[in-house]
């Protein structure tokens, strides 16, 4: 699937982000499901998930952590 480019992103309280794509879709996602999971251990702690910035399309945080564009397009409310 090819999914609209995230061109914003904003960290929120709960680990959700607020999302804006290229193609004018807003929203918020739920990242709390993906913070068990060994990849996201450098961003559990508020200020570091507070980091996340848009790079190439998705989220992504300064130690090289991202998400899936898709996954981030599809499941944002």
């Amino acid at each position: 699937m090819i999914v609209s480019d995230l061109i914003d992103v904003k960290a929120l309280d709960g680990y959700k982000l607020s999302l804006a794509f290229a193609d004018g879709k807003r929203g918020v996602f739920d990242c709390s499901p993906y913070m068990h999971y060994e990849f996201m251990e450098g961003v559990r702690s508020p200020e570091k998930f507070a980091m996340v910035f848009a790079d190439h399309g998705t989220a992504a945080w300064p130690g090289g952590e991202d998400l899936c564009p898709d996954d981030l397009y599809r499941n944002t409310m």
